[in-house]
């Protein structure tokens, strides 16, 4: 079968190197050439940006440098705001915005709105780059040829072939979807089998699907999704894969196991047992894979067997997934924006600090000169030697320089809180945030405010649930900094809807297949599966015969309760299946085979001799209708019925049968004394009249 393919059948073509494929956040791409000294750099296409808010500029970071080498003064955008660039200009991308500058004259150019109030994923590759707003369902290309594109309910990662392919999972219908490097609307041209969960991915061979929940790997083509081949290891539905493959295999990261999978072509799957943690993400180089640890703060890699190759903690905090550029470096920005941890192609990490010009103070506190007095030498505060001599026994002292004060920097209110997310539970939500800048005083706390509440937590807090909320009710969080200086700006988390908890439906309930011996319709009834807190949407019913023939599907309504399979017999015997789906998606089956009918047919059909009539080529007074009366048959099913006499098949009349089974009508128009007249349907013959 084909499900029972292993990996090995999509092993590569070609060298991994020849994918040059975007993560799923935003990718830098290494610099080429010697680098210039700050603030000049002209059209760089490699190496990653980073946006320091503490400075206010954007930083280009060569991967193979130790420092910045380009600045660009950026003010007033959110901390943890991403930076993207293309061939001649950057984007930086908060959730407000987008603020593009020149790459050659390092300074903003334009800053027009974003299209969601969320934090995009960039993607950096040919004819882009892109952002991808997943929960409003809203791409927009960034350039030249800049365009805004709505594809369409919720989307997972997204992944780009080496020609500028944008790849898209459409997850509330189970759609992926295709934007062409020039294309102003996606084509969504493959239906994921039954809307399984999963991720994107590449390998050499091109773009693949990850299904987390049969454990199977397809591939992507413009002819659909190839067949499944399995992985070797069990998934949850929240397993995350790197986007770029590592040496060929698919790297998985397995967070509530806590695990990591390689999964490659030509050996057994690896799994490398993880420490505790709460991972952000994953990145492959295409040579090491490398784990961020949000819990523990720290960085770690892995080769493609597995081994562990370097492990560094992550200066300002690890609220950022990893990254690769395309100089196949893997790039980790710090939660403050001070530095970016860099992963080489071997796996070694190197801490670079982001640091730039900072602009001087608007009044700055004049320096006072030190008291001298009267006859002492201004550096030593000692008398001068007689002149024309110098003193004896002791070196002559030397000037020492005097420390400049510094100006005091006045504190002032603390900056906005980075990524503010909120996850919804049952009557309540979960909101986190990333830590705001002090701007020269300790923070004292931090305000979370929402529609009808307030709350306020220390200011070491990074996390905190809000009970006590109306399930069903959309709310939006905001969090504002404070310290002794006063209340910070907010920033908001997108609007999430507190629900009960939601399961997948139960199997629906006292499942029964009725079908009369030497009938040919099954009569299939239900009662309601379990909802587990979202209403039943569908019921979907299926069946097939046991040598497979006569097989068939059908979706009802989720107020349906019953349905009737036509014309499947009881020749041999068959299997009905009945499966409950809700917003959470579909529950387990219930499921009846029938071997027999469950009683002996009582259907009947009997004539006699009608109402007179005059239709054409009947003569009275033998000219009558066959009066026809019919019990037994399905209900409401429409019969097709055949009038026979001694010359043959004399006409035929369709008509729906009655709720109790019955039918009664006057028809078939007979004036030939002494013809034997019958009627049938569905292979029940009547008795036979002779006409008089």
């Amino acid at each position: 079968m084909a499900t029972e393919r292993k990996f090995g059948s999509l092993r590569a073509k070609g060298p991994v190197a020849a994918i040059v494929a975007c993560s799923v956040a935003v990718v830098g791409v290494a610099v080429t050439g010697a680098a210039k000294p700050m603030p000049g750099l002209d059209l760089v296409q490699t190496g990653h940006w980073i946006y320091n808010s503490a400075l206010g500029s954007a930083f280009h970071i060569d991967g193979s440098g130790e420092r910045p080498d380009a600045q660009v003064p950026v003010p007033g955008v959110e901390p943890g705001s991403r930076v993207a660039q293309g061939p001649t200009h950057g984007y930086v991308l908060p959730p407000s915005s987008v603020v593009e500058f020149g790459k050659s004259t390092l300074s903003v150019e334009k800053t027009t709105p974003s299209p969601a109030n969320e934090w995009p994923v960039a993607v950096e590759t040919q004819g882009g780059p892109y952002g991808v707003y997943r929960q409003a369902g809203v791409v927009i290309r960034l350039g030249n040829a800049s365009a805004r594109i709505e594809v369409g309910g919720r989307l997972g990662d997204p992944v780009a072939t080496p020609d500028g392919r944008l790849w898209l999972h459409q997850i509330d219908n189970g759609l992926l979807c295709e934007l062409g490097p020039d294309a102003d609307r996606v084509l969504c041209p493959i239906a994921i089998p039954g809307k399984h969960k999963g991720s994107l991915a590449l390998t050499p061979d091109g773009p693949v699907f990850v299904d987390s929940e049969d454990d199977t790997v397809r591939r992507i083509s413009p002819a659909g999704l190839g067949d499944p081949v399995r992985l070797g290891v069990d998934l949850p539905e929240t397993a995350v894969v790197a986007v770029n493959d590592v040496e060929g295999k698919l790297a998985i990261l397995d967070r509530p196991g806590a695990k990591l999978h390689l999964v490659g072509p030509a050996a057994p799957p690896v799994s490398v047992p993880l420490p505790p943690g709460d991972y952000v993400g994953l990145a492959s180089s295409g040579s090491v894979v490398a784990l961020v640890d949000k819990g523990n703060r720290t960085l770690t890699t892995y080769d493609a067997s597995g081994r562990k190759r370097d492990s560094r903690p992550v200066p300002g905090g690890a609220e950022h997934p990893p990254v690769r550029g395309q100089d196949s470096r893997v790039y980790v920005d710090g939660a403050d924006g001070a530095h970016v941890l860099v992963v080489d192609p071997g796996g070694a990490v190197n801490d670079v600090a982001v640091t730039g010009d900072r602009e001087p103070a608007e009044n700055p506190t004049p320096v006072n000169p030190p008291s001298v007095k009267p006859g002492d030498t201004p550096e030593t505060g000692t008398p001068p030697a007689p002149p024309g001599r110098e003193p004896t026994g002791r070196p002559v002292p030397q000037p020492k320089p005097q420390p400049k004060s510094q100006a005091p920097v006045p504190a002032s209110p603390p900056g906005a809180p980075r990524s503010v997310t909120a996850t919804p539970g049952d009557a309540s939500v979960s909101v986190k945030w990333g830590t705001a800048a002090a701007n020269g005083a300790a923070l004292t706390g931090y305000r979370i405010s929402w529609q009808g509440g307030e709350k306020t937590v220390g200011g070491g807090v990074s996390a905190t649930s809000i009970t006590g909320l109306a399930n069903g009710t959309a709310y939006t969080f905001t969090v504002s900094a404070i310290n002794r200086a006063g209340t910070g700006p907010g920033a908001s988390s997108g609007p999430v809807t507190p629900q009960a908890s939601i399961k997948v439906p139960g199997a629906p309930v006292g499942l029964n297949v009725r079908i009369k011996t030497g009938d040919t319709d099954a009569d299939v009834t239900w009662r309601p599966a379990a909802e587990n807190g979202s209403p039943v949407t569908a019921y979907h019913v299926s069946w097939r015969r046991t040598d497979g023939s006569g097989a068939g599907s059908v979706r009802m309504a989720g107020s349906a309760r019953a349905y009737l399979i036509e014309d499947i017999g009881i020749t041999q015997s068959f299997t009905v299946t009945v499966i409950a789906e809700n917003s959470a998606g579909r529950g387990k089956a219930a499921t009846v085979t029938k071997q027999r009918g469950d009683e002996p047919s009582d259907r009947s059909i009997t004539i006699s001799r009608g109402a007179d009539t005059t239709a054409v080529g009947c003569s009275p007074p033998a000219c009558a209708f066959v009066h026809i009366v019919m019990s037994g048959f399905t209900p409401g099913k429409t019969l097709t019925i055949s009038c026979h006499t001694d010359d043959g098949v004399h006409d035929s009349v369709t008509r729906p049968v009655g709720p109790d089974g019955k039918l009664a009508f006057d028809g078939f128009p007979q004036g030939t004394v002494g013809r034997t007249v019958w009627v049938s349907a569905e292979s029940v013959q009547s008795t036979k009249l002779v006409w008089k």
